[in-house]
Formats: structure tokens, C-alpha cells, sequence
């Protein structure tokens, strides 16, 4: 029944005036003629179709950097690097746009479908864009992330840093990535702090400068047993492919073996000497450089403090991918301050079961010794 047929019905059985009735109808449908606008309103996505185009090029100095985590000259050079990947060829989105919304994404912990409308892209497409910049970035891993061939400059400036440490050109560690629960193998990514994770083991220089990275393995393992499946550790054991001459190694916490070429501190059982514990002090202030690259790692890419993703193969391509952008930005110069820095410690380590805990190297317990007693001197 229509609204005039209630009308007439009304006059005719009450004898109510119809100016009345109608006065009363028009007032009632004007909340859901409103209503109704806004439910239209909300439907439609609203997108920011010109800030590509009319406000990121008015992006100067440190603005642009703040929400790209480079100067525009680093970026352009970025653009250069990548710009004939077919990848990113296809289709009718500039190659720019692309590499600077999947810059955005990474540097915020900000949803697919707030970025999209930014950048005035449908949230599919977006995601889409998104993958295969990454996958162009994980393309560069061994262009930007490599093992130096010369060690003279770090060996300086970890002894000037440490007051006499010598041989050390880098420092081991791992990073806890907080994703999303797996769809598969949860519990196997579920850590120590109640979280799921993936863990990003990472070897970098004085400068900060990863020299080596392995990303992917659930967050439920122990950092030692990480160590043992990476690529690296065959090559640290190896006396006949090593990645660095004999009076060199690099150094890690006491989740890691003692090796000849990975030395690692003293563990105190409440009974360590002057010399131990002085020789623990040297390693420390070392090693708190990996704990610095983490947190400029984070710091820079936000997006890593939390992983909204299922998969762990795509977190681990996107892990990468920010370790990329760190060692790029970094060869350009361009460095953050520390005051984005993780807390040292942060990155606390699951449990050593059984086969995990690996016996001391015997030629690493010398090694260790003798670094001991030449800093008596």
C-alpha cells in the first residue's frame, strides 16, 4: 500500500485532515531520504585521485623522507636501478607510482585499502602492485646484500670502538618478525612472547650494513639451530671455503656456538675473572651494532613491526625486501638515528632444547683464550 492510499484511508475512517496527514508523511520520509544518502555515500569508495600526481611532487627535503624513508635523489637512483623490469612494466600505472606506494606500505603500518585510496588504487590492484615491487626488490638481494672481500676498514673500527678488540668484522644476531597466525604449521611459528612470528637472521658490519641475511624460519626455533640451517654456517665451518681469513671472525651471543671464526662471550656462572668478564665488555659493545641495524630496520619499515599476513613465504619475500632498501639507502649515504632504534634485547631467543645446545669448538675456546690474554696488555 502506497502512502497516498494510507492517506485516503485515514480521512476516510478518522475524518483527520489530509494537510495534516501529509505534513506529518513528508516529515517522516525526510530522515530516510538522508538515511539513504548515506548509506549511498558510504558505499562509494572515495579516492585521493591526484596525490601521485599534485602532492608528492611538492614532497621537498625531509618530508619526502619521512614518508619514503629516502631523499627524492635515492629514490630516483632506486627508480634507475629497476626501471627496465618488465615486472613493472605492465600495465598503465607509471613504474614511479608503484615503487613509491609499495615504499609507503612498507614504511606504515597503515591497510592495503587506506593506501589504495591515497594513491587512488582499487584494493586488488594495490595488493598486486604491491607483490611485484616486492618481488623486484628480493631480485637485488645479491647485488646489495653481499660478504666484502676486504675486512681491513671494519677490523679498525670494531678495535678502536671496543679498546682493542681484535679480527672483528661483523656481528650475528636474531630478529623476531610478528606476523599474522599461519594458515599452516601455526604452532610451529608461534614464539617464546605468546606471538607468531618468522625470524630474520642477519650479519652486518661497523657501518651497519648486512653482509649476509637468512629470512623464513618459524619464530619457535632456536637461533642456534637457525644458524645450522643457514647457507653461511656451511661456509663458517668449512676450513676450505671460509668467508674470511683465520685471525677473523665475527660475534654472536650466547645462543650461538663457539667457534673458531664465531666467537661468543664467556657465560657467566657467577665465577668469571677480571679478564672474562673484561673481554664479555669488549664483545657487548660490538655486538649491540646488529641490535642498531634491526632497529633502523624497523624503525625505517614500520610495516615490520607487525605482519597483517598469513603466509609465511610472503612475509619472508617482504623481510627481505626492507633488508634490501636498508643496505641500498645506507650505500647512498643516507643513514636514520638511532632514536628509532628497538631496545636492545628485544629480540629475545626460544628456549635450547636438547638439539640445539652444540658443544664448543675447541679451535673457538683457544682462539677465545688467546684474544683473553692479549688484552691484559
Amino acid at each position: 500500500m502506497d502512502l497516498q492510499a494510507i492517506i485516503a484511508l485515514l480521512v476516510e475512517d478518522r475524518g483527520i485532515n489530509v494537510a495534516i496527514i501529509e505534513n506529518v508523511a513528508l516529515d517522516l520520509a525526510e530522515p530516510l531520504n538522508i538515511i539513504g544518502n548515506e548509506v549511498r555515500e558510504r558505499n562509494a569508495i572515495p579516492r585521493n585521485l591526484n596525490y601521485y600526481e599534485e602532492t608528492i611532487p611538492q614532497y621537498v627535503g625531509d618530508l619526502f623522507v619521512q614518508h619514503f624513508r629516502m631523499s627524492r635523489e635515492c629514490f630516483e637512483e632506486l627508480s634507475t636501478v629497476i626501471g627496465n623490469n618488465q615486472r613493472l612494466q605492465n600495465s598503465i600505472i607509471p613504474m614511479q607510482k608503484k615503487i613509491l606506494f609499495t615504499l609507503w606500505v612498507l614504511a606504515k603500518p597503515e591497510s592495503f585499502l587506506a593506501a589504495g585510496d591515497r594513491f587512488g588504487l582499487a584494493r586488488s590492484t594495490a595488493h598486486g602492485i604491491f607483490k611485484d615491487v616486492v618481488a623486484v626488490f628480493v631480485e637485488l638481494l645479491n647485488r646489495y646484500i653481499t660478504w666484502p672481500n676486504n675486512h681491513d676498514t671494519a677490523i679498525r673500527a670494531f678495535h678502536d670502538k671496543s679498546g682493542g678488540f681484535p679480527g672483528v668484522i661483523g656481528a650475528i644476531d636474531g630478529c623476531h618478525i610478528q606476523m599474522k597466525q599461519p594458515t599452516a604449521n601455526a604452532n610451529d611459528y608461534y614464539n617464546r612472547k605468546q606471538v607468531h612470528s618468522v625470524i630474520l637472521q642477519g650479519i652486518c658490519n661497523n657501518k651497519k650494513l648486512f653482509m649476509d641475511i637468512y629470512v623464513g624460519m618459524p619464530g619457535r626455533v632456536h637461533d642456534a639451530r637457525v644458524l645450522r640451517t643457514s647457507p653461511v654456517y656451511g661456509r663458517l665451518v668449512n676450513n676450505n671455503n671460509t668467508i674470511m681469513p683465520q685471525n677473523c671472525h665475527i660475534l654472536g651471543d650466547s645462543a650461538y656456538p663457539l667457534m673458531e671464526n664465531l666467537l661468543t662471550p664467556f657465560r657467566d656462572n657467577g665465577h668469571l675473572n677480571e679478564d672474562q668478564i673484561r673481554y664479555n665488555v669488549k664483545l657487548s659493545t660490538i655486538r649491540a651494532v646488529i641490535e642498531r641495524a634491526f632497529g633502523q630496520l624497523k624503525g625505517k619499515f614500520r610495516r615490520l613491526k607487525y605482519l597483517d599476513i598469513a603466509e609465511p613465504d610472503f612475509a619472508t619475500e617482504i623481510i627481505t625486501a626492507a633488508c634490501v632498501l636498508h643496505n641500498f639507502t645506507l650505500m647512498w649515504g643516507e643513514e636514520m638515528h638511532d632514536n628509532e632504534a628497538i631496545i636492545e634485547g628485544e629480540n629475545n631467543h626460544q628456549e635450547a632444547d636438547d638439539n640445539d645446545v652444540v658443544a664448543d669448538h675447541q679451535n673457538g675456546v683457544e682462539k677465545r683464550n688467546f684474544i683473553v690474554n692479549i688484552s691484559r696488555h
